[in-house]
């Protein structure tokens, strides 16, 4: 997932970028999991993309059942901002079965 971050103040600066994933429900994970982070540093009035990959690893939950990592089919939830508190952007996917 790329994002786009732009410095709308006056002095230089430097951002945390996070990524929060919610699982379906079926998964029972935790409501929110830090799943990727970039830091950029801009100057005033500069943007900069970052990116933060969603690979399998980070899309998989424990599965009892199976006694193995599993990708749940489901929609997923996803915030990105400058914490948990401060989300900029929201936005779903679904993984099909």
């Amino acid at each position: 997932m790329s994002v786009k971050v732009t410095n709308s103040g006056k002095r230089a600066g430097a951002e945390v970028v996070q990524l929060y994933l919610e699982f379906p429900a079926e998964a029972a994970e935790p409501p929110k999991q830090l799943k990727g982070f970039g830091r950029v540093e801009l100057k005033p009035g500069e943007s900069k993309v970052v990116t933060m990959a969603l690979d399998k690893e980070s899309l998989s939950a424990w599965d009892e059942k199976a006694h193995d990592w599993k990708v749940y089919p489901g929609k997923y939830g996803v915030d990105v901002g400058g914490s948990s508190r401060d989300v900029k952007y929201q936005g779903t996917f679904t993984i099909a079965k």
